[in-house]
């Protein structure tokens, strides 16, 4: 049987134990070593621009847009400098606008204003870059804010290999892939249907290479 009489305990390596009567006697734990640059990360949500994203819309009596709004970063993001889902109220930067001055900031509002824009006008349909995109730019501080940039990021060239067409006014419309809901001419629909969606304009395929 194993004789507990032979054990032995060794004290003698552990900290010198000092009394204190309150937390705040304690000494603060070493603060982290700031990371480098190569530790910064390219992909991933950005707490710290969700937090201003927050704010706009606060200020502009937006609660509901400020709970949901998420801020990413998207290294698959090329020639695109930012992108905007609604109603998902999530927004994608390029982290390569980190290179360029000032330009995390506008392209942030910029993809914001679509959001705001899209909010705003509920089900009505309206162009991405029209009068409700160009009223929320001058609410977030980028009036007169273009609608492509002109930052030197890699073209990324793609062949559109789909035709659709408006079977009233015949506007083409080029496209990447097909679309996933139905979708109606917006000049029609704005001309003859309050700019809401009209199934008469529903755009058809009508070529395919």
């Amino acid at each position: 049987m194993f004789d507990l009489s032979q054990l032995s305990f060794d004290f003698s390596a552990l900290p010198h134990w000092m009394p204190f009567s309150s937390v705040r006697e304690l000494a603060p734990a070493p603060a982290p070593a700031p990371a480098g640059d190569e530790e910064t990360i390219l992909d991933g949500r950005d707490e710290t621009l969700e937090e201003q994203t927050r704010a706009m819309l606060l200020a502009l009596d937006m609660p509901g847009g400020a709970k949901l709004v998420t801020v990413t970063w998207n290294a698959r993001l090329r020639s695109t400098a930012g992108y905007a889902r609604y109603p998902g109220w999530a927004i994608e930067l390029n982290p390569r606008l980190r290179e360029f001055e000032g330009q995390v900031d506008r392209t942030l509002k910029h993809e914001l204003a679509h959001l705001i824009a899209y909010h705003r006008s509920g089900r009505k349909r309206i162009e991405p870059h029209g009068r409700e995109w160009r009223q929320a730019c001058a609410d977030l501080g980028i009036p007169g804010e273009k609608a492509h940039h002109r930052l030197p990021l890699p073209r990324n060239e793609v062949e559109r290999k789909l035709t659709y067409a408006c079977p009233v006014c015949q506007t083409t419309v080029q496209r990447v892939r097909k679309f996933r809901r139905p979708t109606a001419c917006l000049q029609c629909c704005n001309r003859h249907a309050g700019g809401k969606y009209d199934g008469r304009f529903r755009l058809a395929l009508v070529a395919q290479r």
